[in-house]
């Protein structure tokens, strides 16, 4: 119930999210290591990801590790112009992925996201 975001004048924490309705087919979290679920001995799986899709979200798409501010920049101007066109949030991660991965080929760059949640196909 500790996980949370650092929003500019304090913190959104998991349990601040329990208590949102947020009906929203989307919600993205660009900022680093937002996928993350850490579990340790004994503990269950909770986190961000869990209490978004809790909170309403459908799907969500959310970094792996601490990203490349401009690279991240250009990733989600691709993402959401093809998102926007079709709806289809696989096939817009994966034009967005090979945008970025043609001119920039280390993983870094192109794979820090993934997609939880209701998968579009």
């Amino acid at each position: 119930m500790f996980s949370g975001i650092r929003l500019g004048d304090g913190y959104l924490s998991l349990h601040d999210i329990d208590q949102l309705h947020l009906p929203a087919q989307l919600i993205t979290l660009s900022g680093c290591a937002t996928g993350l679920t850490i579990v340790a001995a004994g503990d269950e799986l909770l986190g961000l990801v869990r209490g978004l899709l809790h909170a309403g979200g459908e799907s969500l798409l959310l970094s792996l590790w601490d990203v490349h501010d401009r690279t991240t920049s250009e990733f989600m101007k691709h993402f959401y112009s093809h998102y926007s066109a079709n709806k289809n949030n696989v096939a817009a991660l994966q034009s967005a992925m090979g945008a970025i991965r043609e001119r920039l080929p280390h993983p870094y760059f192109w794979a820090p996201f993934k997609l939880v949640g209701r998968i579009a196909s």
